[in-house]
């Protein structure tokens, strides 16, 4: 029987989720064609180009319509249970609510588990990808794969980095101009390449002139070579880049290794990285916390005024999305620390949820006593 009834669960909620998911990401890619329409008959877009440019967009789409679909799933679902006098009559055979809500978990752990792996895998940089791809079809590649005049400094290795322009698709920069300085700031060597190129996990300059300095930090010789590999010069060129780039441009490997050794960059120029690498880590667990939203409020559902339960879910999902944001841009202005300004909202709308669902479970909270 439990067999059974759990199954019946299970499918009367993957059902519908699965179903919100299409549409809600049908909705997301038609509105995005009408709005990239006119840029793929300008430019002669190939079908495979637009494949492509939908191939990398979905995960972002992915991510952003599950966690919603979630609570409008289990909200529709419940109120069929309601509907129909089932979820009393489960309640009158004796099962209880946790029975009945273990289905729903379940999948909700499992659709957060899947959408953890694709945000910190391929997804975490979706709409950084399908810009790129449109910048491609309009000829612009050099807008997205390379950085001009960057500035690079390894503080550790007291080396300074200067390109005239660096594509980190190509891992080759040109016209580059390197310092190793002393611990005390005073030059060691200077390097004038006219390419560098990034290969085999190291630097390899071409058509260099290295300039040494002595103790007193004069001029001592000058040295030209046609290829100069550097082996110990190991920072990859995404690395240098980095702050270059958008936050949303970069994925949640790139935003670990910036964040993860900050060096000397300063808080408020490192604050939107760290806001950028916990998003990435939140966003798939609000499919939980909208969940547990759409529990508490679907079973509180009434047969005779079922849509207030879905108007009140409605509102909550609204707030949840602009004290998300809102506390997502104090971050990014390092008002509050970007760990904090992600994971509060959080915490907040969880504990607000269990609040609401507490009382069907028999629990009162803040109950008054005479």
């Amino acid at each position: 029987m439990n067999k059974i009834l759990f199954r019946y669960l299970f499918k009367g909620f993957l059902f519908p989720l699965l179903f919100t998911i299409i549409a809600f990401c049908s909705l997301v890619i038609i509105a995005d064609l009408f709005g990239s329409l006119e840029d793929f008959i300008q430019n002669k877009a190939t079908a495979s180009q637009i494949f492509h440019y939908y191939l990398a967009y979905f995960p972002a789409v992915i991510i952003m319509i599950v966690p919603p679909a979630s609570l409008f799933s289990s909200l529709y679902f419940l109120m069929q249970l309601h509907r129909h006098g089932e979820f009393i009559a489960m309640q009158a055979c004796g099962v209880p609510l946790q029975k009945i809500f273990a289905p729903f978990l379940i999948i909700g752990v499992l659709m957060t588990l899947s959408l953890t792996a694709l945000q910190l895998g391929p997804g975490g940089n979706s709409q950084a990808k399908r810009d790129q791809i449109m910048e491609d079809i309009k000829g612009n590649k050099a807008a997205v794969h390379a950085v001009r005049g960057i500035i690079y400094k390894e503080e550790a290795e007291k080396r300074v980095w200067y390109f005239r322009q660096l594509d980190f698709t190509k891992n080759q920069g040109e016209d580059v101009e390197v310092v190793v300085q002393e611990n005390s700031g005073k030059d060691l060597k200077k390097y004038f390449a006219r390419r560098a190129i990034w290969k085999d996990n190291h630097w390899t300059l071409n058509e260099v002139n290295r300039i040494d300095y002595d103790s007193a930090n004069n001029f001592s010789q000058s040295t030209y070579f046609d290829t100069l590999s550097l082996v110990s010069w190991n920072t990859p060129p995404r690395q240098m880049v980095a702050l270059e780039k958008k936050p949303r441009d970069l994925n949640a490997s790139e935003l670990w290794k910036l964040i993860d050794k900050p060096r000397s960059i300063q808080k408020a120029l490192l604050a939107p990285y760290q806001v950028q690498f916990y998003t990435l880590v939140a966003e798939p667990l609000s499919m939980l916390v909208l969940l547990l939203i759409g529990l508490a409020e679907g079973g509180r559902l009434s047969s005779r005024h079922p849509t207030a339960g879905v108007f009140n879910a409605l509102f909550i999902l609204i707030a949840f999305y602009l004290i998300f944001h809102f506390f997502q841009i104090l971050g990014q202005g390092s008002r509050i620390p970007p760990a904090v300004a992600i994971f509060s909202p959080l915490a907040a709308f969880t504990l607000f949820s269990l609040y609401r669902i507490a009382p069907l479970f028999g629990i009162r909270l803040f109950s008054r006593h005479s």
